[in-house]
């Protein structure tokens, strides 16, 4: 019953947009060899022609040109040219408004030799794409292409796609940056519009999208009506979301990012792509739910867990998106989405509530007794912490709302969205004007009165 937000802080570069700055495996050596060889027994790949065929490659995703799509690979490898076959048309699905390959900076491997030899390196390749009237920046999908040349004057094949690995300090836990995304791993994608908004399903899922787009197009359309009438009318927000929709934890964490999920959903922020000195830094976000939890059960637990996910999506690009050690306080973060998602409701009916009049009482078997200090990242998800801990969140955003207002309680949560990860409470104490230690006090007083 965990909810979840994840968000990727890249290193902005120059013009070029978001890239490796640091090369994983001392490619650099390799790419120096690239440019200047004149033997011509020598087999060597220029920059040039890798800029080429990456160029090539978007010219015929533009055109749909599944011929020209697919003659950059292997074509010994039928299973290879099958699934890039399919990629192509899963991606002519997408109501994107634009979508590109870009080079990036990680290669590893032999890019050049001297005795006439075959070479074979892998390329980093950035998917740049936006969803139209949704996405806030372009953002990209990170690719790793094996390419191999076979003689000085052969072409280069691409005999092997898979995700790129992230950054070395990008603080995420994921293997790869934004890969797969439903165009490379489902046989064939269905895409359902919500008001405003985007579902994507498994063509064998396409009725479950169907019944839960009037929930998601609600959830999109109450959350968006909150910020209107508590948010900074000239603040940068979406007007439509992109929700995937998968069937189990294994699913979950392997859309978007490869990493262990146990969450019933996350809000998947995107950097924005090329953007330097640009102040949206997350460009778009991907909401990805699991179906097999309970909050699929009924049209009322949906819209819940719609609400939540979306909340996370509608401030991300207000997101500092900068690099800290324990990051934003989750407290304020999942308690945000959760205060949304739950605002119109009595806590009576909140299906935390049992949960957390246990851990009032000191029923429940947990690695911190309720001791009226807020939770801290450091042990969010210790030992039957975490819904525990969701509800606290929840609890204080509900005690802000009452007691400052709902413009105040935006207000409060944006300031610590734009300040430096590790300053995300201060920026919110300050700006509601009160010290920690006097709202922890004032809090757990609220918390007693709620839950008793």
């Amino acid at each position: 019953m965990i909810l979840g937000v994840l968000s990727l802080v890249l290193v902005v570069g120059g013009g070029a947009g978001v890239g490796l700055v640091l090369r994983d495996r001392g490619d650099a050596q390799a790419q120096e060899q690239g440019k200047g060889a004149t033997d011509p027994s020598t087999v060597v790949v220029k920059d040039e022609e890798i800029t080429a065929l990456v160029e090539q490659h978007s010219k015929a995703l533009a055109a749909g040109d599944a011929a020209a799509f697919t003659s950059i690979f292997d074509k010994k490898n039928a299973a290879l040219v099958r699934d890039q076959t399919r990629v192509l048309a899963n991606l002519r699905k997408m109501p994107f408004s634009e979508m590109s390959y870009k080079v990036l900076v990680g290669r590893d491997g032999r890019v050049e030799d001297s005795f006439g030899r075959g070479v074979k390196f892998t390329q980093d390749v950035a998917f740049v794409h936006r969803f139209a009237g949704i996405d806030l920046r372009p953002v990209s999908e990170w690719y790793r292409w094996t390419i191999e040349k076979a003689s000085a004057d052969a072409p280069l094949v691409v005999t092997k796609v898979g995700g790129a690995s992230p950054p070395i300090l990008s603080g995420e836990g994921s293997k790869t940056v934004f890969y797969p995304g439903p165009w490379d791993i489902w046989p064939d994608v269905t895409v359902v519009k919500a008001g405003g908004n985007v579902i994507l399903t498994r063509s064998q899922d396409a009725a479950l999208a169907q019944r839960a787009a009037s929930a998601v197009a609600g959830a999109a359309a109450a959350d968006l009506a909150y910020w209107k009438r508590n948010g900074d009318p000239d603040a940068q927000v979406p007007a439509g979301f992109v929700v995937a929709l998968v069937k189990g934890k294994a699913q979950l964490g392997n859309l978007f990012r490869k990493t262990q999920a146990n969450e019933a959903g996350v809000s998947i922020g995107m950097p924005s792509w090329g953007a330097a000195g640009d102040p949206v830094k997350i460009g778009g976000t991907r909401v990805v739910m699991d179906t097999t939890s309970q909050f699929f059960d009924d049209a009322e637990g949906i819209s819940e867990i719609s609400r939540h996910e979306l909340a996370h999506s509608l401030i991300a690009g207000l997101d500092s998106a900068e690099f800290s050690l324990f990051g934003k306080a989750n407290w304020i973060v999942e308690g945000f989405a959760e205060y949304v998602a739950n605002r119109d409701g009595p806590m009576g009916r909140n299906r935390r509530l049992p949960e957390g009049r246990a851990y009032l009482a000191g029923q429940l078997d947990v690695a911190r007794p309720f001791d009226g200090t807020l939770p801290d990242n450091v042990f969010w998800d210790s030992k039957g912490m975490t819904s525990v801990n969701y509800l606290m969140g929840h609890l204080a955003m509900r005690y802000i709302a009452e007691r400052y207002g709902d413009q105040k309680l935006v207000a409060g949560v944006v300031a610590a969205y734009r300040a430096h990860g590790d300053d995300s409470e201060a920026a919110l104490f300050q700006e509601l004007g009160v010290k920690k230690t006097d709202f922890e006090r004032q809090w757990a007083g609220y918390v007693r009165r709620v839950l008793a």
